[in-house]
């Protein structure tokens, strides 16, 4: 494989048929810090020249992907610019479906007489879609569509940015073991891979042909141009895929007209948006959904979820010794403490007589980030779906601090859903790890980018395991916020997962 660097002049790299690059080898060390531990095989069409590996950080003792693309040292620099400058935009975007981008710069490395340029992300523990579904066969159409909505979140994230993927297939989609779905190598796979301009319908395209994928296991090449890996390409006819229902049987006919609306075949009603997408998913699968009570319970786990047990022996569970943004802080995980809080998940809202109708948010479906303006934007941003996933054993937890208040370092950290349109609100209920926590209950009609574009609407300061807040009557918001403000002691610091998140809306 070749690489035209400044100049035009060929830079070759060797690559066995497996897709990875021989040219750097176990043990060495990058930019002084991360020691190469695997080269990671390419299970899709190698994306350009940047070899893909496992590394470890030796700075902050962590496991982390590292791309790196070489240039002769006497070539100008700019060979490296465009993938450097792809990282640098990745990184603007922190969302718990991208991976995320930790650095990226130009090393030398004076044995070779060679510009190392490199991209560091976090290490994502999991196996790419396509050996995925190869291992557990295709997806129930509610399960697709559940991960559909995942993925769809991630690109409207980037696109929200300005931004695009440019290049999705199966191989850069990452199902982790616990059943989520992670989107790698945003915008810096269309560099690698010289594609001009890619735009958001090209990522909603993309994002069809891996519904296609998730429903039949065949990857419409003929329509992306990119094989699917260890997926077998998609029968045809008549110049275009087979439906998919007849594919694979018991696939619903409903999600036939989306998936071409999405891939962009039927010119009249065409999908050019992820959302729009996920939307037309949803509607299309409803009535294969099984009917869950008002707060009943947790939802039946999707069938990602469920066929991963085998996955769970190969997990990973690193020490991350990452400090905290200032003195006193460090990121953790927390247990709840079962007996108190397995009611959030058990227990009905059952209406009084005579009180307005309410019903459960489904927020398993819910846009959720954390919400950190004061301190360095971030709090364990890849735990934060545990907050709405319905179980009691998963937590967000808050990083680590010296005293109650944070520290002295900020007046608060929280969660912030977006319920995708104004909701009249009913009861939110707030399970924790650990009793002691005060939390407070904000809205905002426009997704807030301070607190003081929040406004309280309740509060809970009795410091139960299991918060519960009532907003006035008539309160009706989009985006909701649940702000700590103290924490509970935990050993000798001070922190609180949030184990649970439930929220009723009332009903006109």
């Amino acid at each position: 494989m070749s690489v035209l660097a400044a100049g035009g002049s060929p830079v070759t790299t060797t690559r066995d048929p497996s897709g990875v690059d021989r040219s750097l080898k176990v043990g060495e060390v990058i930019a002084g810090r991360y020691t190469l531990l695997e080269a990671v095989p390419a299970t899709i069409t190698p994306t350009g020249p940047a070899a893909l590996w496992r590394a470890h950080d030796d700075v902050l003792a962590r496991s982390v992907a590292i791309r790196v693309l070489s240039t002769p040292t006497k070539a100008a620099r700019d060979a490296a610019q465009p993938f450097l400058d792809a990282a640098v935009q990745s990184g603007q975007v922190n969302h718990p479906g991208l991976t995320r981008v930790y650095d990226a710069a130009l090393s030398t490395d004076r044995k070779r007489g060679q510009e190392i340029a490199f991209l560091i992300r976090e290490w994502v523990e999991g196996q790419p879609l396509d050996a995925h579904l190869r291992s557990v066969g295709a997806l129930a159409a509610p399960d697709a569509s559940d991960v559909l909505r995942q993925l769809a979140d991630a690109l409207t994230a980037l696109h929200t940015a300005g931004l695009t993927h440019g290049r999705l297939h199966p191989g850069n989609v990452i199902v982790t073991p616990g059943g989520r779905v992670r989107l790698s190598d945003a915008v810096l796979a269309a560099v690698l891979s010289d594609v001009p301009a890619p735009t958001e319908r090209d990522d909603t395209r993309g994002l069809a042909a891996v519904l296609y994928a998730l429903v039949t296991t065949r990857w419409p090449e003929q329509v992306t141009g990119l094989t699917g890996g260890q997926l077998a390409a998609a029968p045809m006819s008549g110049g275009r895929p087979l439906n998919p229902h007849q594919v694979l049987a018991g696939v619903p006919r409903s999600l036939d007209p989306v998936v071409f609306r999405g891939l962009q075949l039927d010119r009249d009603r065409q999908l050019l948006t992820p959302a729009a997408l996920a939307d037309a998913t949803d509607a299309a699968v409803a009535d294969l959904r099984q009917a869950v009570p008002v707060d009943s319970g947790p939802t039946r786990p999707s069938r990602v979820r469920r066929a991963l047990p085998w996955l769970l022996a190969l997990t990973v569970v690193s020490a991350v010794g990452v400090a905290g943004w200032l003195l006193g802080t460090a990121v953790g995980t927390l247990a709840p403490r079962q007996s108190a809080i397995d009611e959030i998940v058990t227990a009905t809202d059952a209406p009084t007589p005579g009180a307005a109708r309410v019903r459960a948010i489904d927020l398993t479906r819910v846009p959720i980030k954390d919400f950190d303006p004061f301190g360095d934007k971030q709090e364990n941003t890849d735990k934060v779906h545990n907050a709405v996933d319905g179980y009691a054993q998963t937590t967000w937890p808050t990083s680590t601090y010296t005293t109650a208040d944070f520290g002295g370092t900020k007046p608060g950290v929280g969660l912030l859903l977006d319920l995708g349109t104004p909701r009249a609100l009913g009861t939110v209920r707030i399970g924790f790890s650990a009793p002691g926590a005060d939390v407070e209950l904000r809205v905002a009609d426009v997704a807030p980018t301070s607190l003081d574009t929040t406004r309280l609407v309740a509060a809970d300061r009795k410091g139960d395991q299991v918060a519960t807040v009532r907003p006035l009557a008539g309160t009706s918001a989009r985006y909701v916020l649940i702000w700590l403000t103290k924490l509970p002691q935990d050993g000798k610091g001070f922190r609180v997962g949030i184990s649970e998140i439930r929220m009723t809306e009332v009903l006109t």
